[in-house]
C-alpha cells in the first residue's frame, strides 16, 4: 500500500538495482556489456511498478544516479570520473548519447499507456473500476481529479495531460460532437467556434 511516504515504498526499487550491480563483477564486463546489463537488467526492475504508480522524480534521478556511477566504474568500491552528466547517457544515439530511458518520462509513458486503455477499452475491468470510483459521470479526457483520489488514480490522471498534448480525434458519425465547446483551431488564440 502506498501511503504519504511514497520515497519510502518505493526505496526497494532502488535497492533491488544496488543488489543486481554488487552481485556483477565489474571488471569482467566490457562497456558493451555493461549497456547490455543496464537496458536488459537494471532498467527492467522498475517497469511494472511504473505502469501502475507515478514514482517521485527524485527517485528517480536517485536511480539513473547509480545506473550512471555502475556505467563509469572501472572496479567495485572505487569513485570513477564522470566524463558526461547521466542527462547525456538518456540522449538518443542519434545524439550521441546511449538511449537509456529517462525514468521520470519513461513512468510518464507509461502511465499515459494505462490512461490510454481507459479510453478505448471501455469494458475493461480497469475502465469500469475506474469509473465507478472516480469519473461516474464523464470520461477519462474530462474527468477530474476528485476529493481524496487514491494513489494510482492520481498517478494516472498525472499522466492525462500527456495524453491531450498529442490525441486527436476523429468526427465519424458526429454524434459526440460539441460545436460550440469543442477545440477546433490547436495553438490558436480563440479555438473555439463563436
Amino acid at each position: 500500500m502506498v501511503g504519504r511516504k511514497r520515497r519510502q515504498a518505493f526505496q526497494h526499487l532502488k535497492d533491488r538495482i544496488k543488489m543486481k550491480i554488487d552481485t556483477w563483477s565489474t571488471r569482467l564486463l566490457l562497456q558493451g556489456g555493461k549497456e547490455v546489463f543496464i537496458k536488459a537488467v537494471l532498467q527492467a526492475i522498475p517497469t511494472y511498478t511504473m505502469g501502475c504508480f507515478l514514482l517521485p522524480k527524485s527517485l528517480c534521478e536517485e536511480m539513473e544516479q547509480t545506473i550512471a556511477k555502475f556505467w563509469w566504474q572501472k572496479r567495485h568500491g572505487r569513485r570513477e570520473i564522470h566524463w558526461c552528466s547521466s542527462s547525456n547517457l538518456c540522449e538518443l544515439k542519434e545524439n550521441d548519447g546511449l538511449g537509456y530511458h529517462n525514468l521520470a518520462k519513461f513512468n510518464l509513458a507509461f502511465l499515459a499507456k494505462q490512461g490510454w486503455k481507459l479510453i478505448e477499452n471501455l469494458n475493461s475491468l480497469l475502465a469500469q473500476t475506474s469509473k465507478a470510483k472516480s469519473y461516474r459521470n464523464t470520461n477519462f479526457l474530462n474527468s477530474d481529479l476528485g476529493n481524496l483520489p487514491s494513489y494510482t488514480w492520481k498517478s494516472m490522471w498525472a499522466a492525462k495531460g500527456l495524453l491531450l498534448t498529442g490525441l486527436c480525434w476523429r468526427i465519424g458519425n458526429g454524434r459526440d460532437v460539441r460545436i460550440e465547446e469543442d477545440v477546433w483551431v490547436s495553438n490558436a488564440e480563440n479555438s473555439h467556434i463563436q
